[in-house]
């Protein structure tokens, strides 16, 4: 057993030193927009608003709430956009505004998505060994410019809807290409990135697919890849793409609990309007391209949002948010971007910086206290019990300092959930329940 004075040690470790930076550290929900395109707006004369005020589309959505950027990273593109030299400048100034970044590896001098994964020119040629080292090589130069420059990223996408794999047809996985050894040779280019982010980088590792409405295909692929380092699952959902709520819903749960990872939706969006802005040909335009009970409308869009935190609490990332339409720029997402057609910052805007808030509206997140007992825990010993005062069915995850998910329960309703086969090791761990403030707990020898 252990004695008081040694209990007192570790009481007192964890509250002066451990805690403060633990704090920092927690498992709070990612409120994010991918604003790769907002320079080439900028460039094209775009002006964004807050109730009628011009001002910077950083301010403006990080006075709503946001506090993640997502940037995309092409190897060699033809022009400066998605460059590194582009990336190190947003980074830089979503950093001094505040915000985390979220660095999105496409690994082709183009898009990439289960569509394309075309290769970088440069890698044409190349033997798989020389690829598997060009693949560290390229992440590891993003990761040293970018931490060189004081604005490291807090998680990195290993690839960009990897679903068909990358690096085609090398990489390539599905269809003709579902073979052993093409598996063999996606995993063996996915750990080299990997890796490299392990070696030169705090951030935590996220796999992204584009099947948030299809469960079977996020199945698919995952069961496929088999044990791999990575900490988070990404998943893409348009509704027009990937079709009903209910396939994501099917989707997230079964991800979170088969693979015990987090599951971020890193990739959203949905209509204000089915009106455009200007002449060029929008993506998102048809009655058939909405969900029932989420109209087209300012109010439509902010719901849809709200239901997103609802699927997926752990959090959201609303793409291409600033892809407004300006005098230099023509935009085929202009009415599904976060600001109306005079630049204006949408309602949507504030819900997606609002995070999950479904548990009880009447009652402030921050108010909503989980209890741990005992705390601390001696690694074991006994049996963690986590107490949710309101009884509301959820799930409840534990999380070590690193952020990385180590334990979830199953589904329950009841008021004290005993966390059993919890064996953690001496260290601080956090624990999570939808709707309520995180709650901190430490494992003594």
């Amino acid at each position: 057993m252990i004695g008081g004075k040694d209990r007192l040690f570790w009481l007192a470790l964890f509250c002066v030193v451990l805690l403060p930076a633990m704090v920092a550290a927690q498992t709070a929900p990612i409120r994010c927009a991918d604003l790769s395109s907002l320079d080439e707006l900028e460039s094209g004369r775009a002006v964004f608003r807050d109730q009628g005020v011009q001002g910077d589309a950083l301010e403006i959505l990080k006075a709503h709430g946001l506090e993640t950027v997502r940037l995309r990273l092409f190897h060699s593109p033809d022009q400066l956009q998605d460059s590194l030299e582009d990336v190190l400048a947003l980074a830089q100034r979503a950093h001094d505004h505040g915000y985390n970044i979220v660095l999105n590896l496409h690994y082709s001098d183009t898009w990439a998505d289960p569509g394309r994964q075309t290769k970088p020119a440069a890698w044409n040629d190349v033997s798989l060994t020389a690829l598997v080292d060009s693949v560290y090589a390229h992440t590891v130069q993003a990761l040293a410019a970018l931490a060189e420059q004081g604005t490291p990223p807090v998680i990195v996408q290993v690839g960009n809807e990897i679903t068909t794999g990358i690096l085609w047809d090398t990489g390539r996985v599905g269809g003709p290409f579902d073979t052993p050894d093409q598996w063999r040779i996606f995993r063996m280019l996915l750990k080299s990135g990997i890796l490299a982010v392990r070696e030169h980088s705090n951030a935590q590792v996220m796999i992204h697919i584009d099947r948030g409405g299809d469960p079977a295909g996020a199945r698919w692929f995952f069961d496929r890849l088999g044990p791999m380092d990575f900490d988070l699952i990404g998943l893409s959902y348009y509704p027009w793409w990937h079709g009903p709520l209910n396939g994501l819903r099917q989707t997230a749960q079964m991800a979170r609990e088969r693979y015990q990872k987090r599951v971020i939706l890193i990739e959203t969006a949905y209509p204000w309007t089915l009106l455009w802005n200007d002449n060029q040909h929008n993506q998102v335009g048809l009655p058939s391209h909405t969900l029932p009970g989420y109209p087209a409308t300012p109010k439509g869009q902010a719901d849809f949002l709200a239901t997103m935190w609802d699927v997926v609490p752990d959090g959201v990332c609303y793409w291409a948010a600033e892809w407004i339409s300006a005098p230099g720029f023509g935009s085929s997402f202009e009415n599904v971007a976060l600001f109306d057609f005079e630049g204006d910052v949408l309602p949507a805007a504030r819900v997606l910086g609002s995070g999950p808030t479904s548990a009880d509206p009447t009652v402030p997140i921050d108010a909503r206290e989980l209890e741990v007992f005992p705390n601390p825990f001696q690694a074991n010993e006994a049996v963690v019990t986590v107490r949710i005062p309101g009884g509301d069915c959820a799930d409840v995850q534990v999380f070590d300092a690193l952020g990385r998910l180590v334990y979830m329960s199953p589904r329950n309703c009841a008021e004290n959930v005993q966390l059993l086969g919890l064996r953690p090791v001496p260290g601080v761990y956090w624990v999570r329940v939808q709707g309520y403030q995180a709650s901190p707990f430490i494992v003594i020898p």
